[in-house]
């Protein structure tokens, strides 16, 4: 290949390649999450009702549209924008992991940074939204809420916007998300009132 040929090619995969916009998490938006392999999360109820979950992992990813072939996967990875998603993985105690994330964080290809949460115990479910602003959950104003024998201030509370299942008796209406803990309660709309530990 001649010196020429060569140097058309460079010029042109670098053309294509300022055509593309990488979005990405920073650690800032990172240090939201509190969780780790292996925190077990306690879930107890006021009726007495009981739950675990086990953060089986956490992982980032870079995210693309799909290619099907050898050369669109090339073209895609010159010219396509990417994103980049961080998951924290659980499943109860004994399983193997289950495809459930409790908390997703998301760079999106807008360039909003996302987060979303997915939270489902015994007869509790957290319908909630299909992702909401991280930096306007961030600023939320910080209240204080009991937690067995302690006092967290640095607590967020998390109001259901979906409306669609709100009949449904495992509805939780709302979650308290400490920014130093993660979660530790939620309330379900028929009252039931459930505190989370981590171990």
């Amino acid at each position: 290949m001649t010196t020429l040929r060569i140097l058309t090619l460079v010029v042109f995969v670098t053309v294509l390649s300022s055509c593309k916009t990488n979005f990405r998490l920073t650690k800032a938006d990172l240090d939201f999450n509190p969780y780790k392999a292996g925190d077990t999360l306690l879930f107890q109820s006021d009726k007495g009702e009981r739950d675990t979950l086990i953060v089986h992992s956490t992982d980032k990813q870079v995210l693309r549209e799909k290619s099907y072939s050898f050369l669109t996967c090339i073209y895609s990875n010159l010219t396509t924008d990417s994103w980049e998603g961080f998951y924290v993985n659980t499943n109860r105690p004994n399983e193997t992991w289950t495809g459930k994330n409790i908390m997703t964080i998301r760079a999106e290809p807008n360039g909003m940074k996302t987060i979303y949460f997915d939270i489902y115990v015994k007869n509790a479910w957290w319908y909630g939204d299909s992702e909401t602003n991280l930096e306007k959950v961030k600023s939320m104003t910080e209240k204080d809420f009991q937690l067995r024998n302690q006092t967290l201030t640095d607590v967020l509370e998390i109001k259901s916007e979906n409306k669609e299942y709100v009949e449904r008796s495992d509805f939780i209406e709302k979650i308290y998300w400490s920014k130093s803990l993660g979660l530790v309660g939620f309330d379900k709309l028929n009252g039931d009132k459930w505190t989370v530990t981590k171990k």
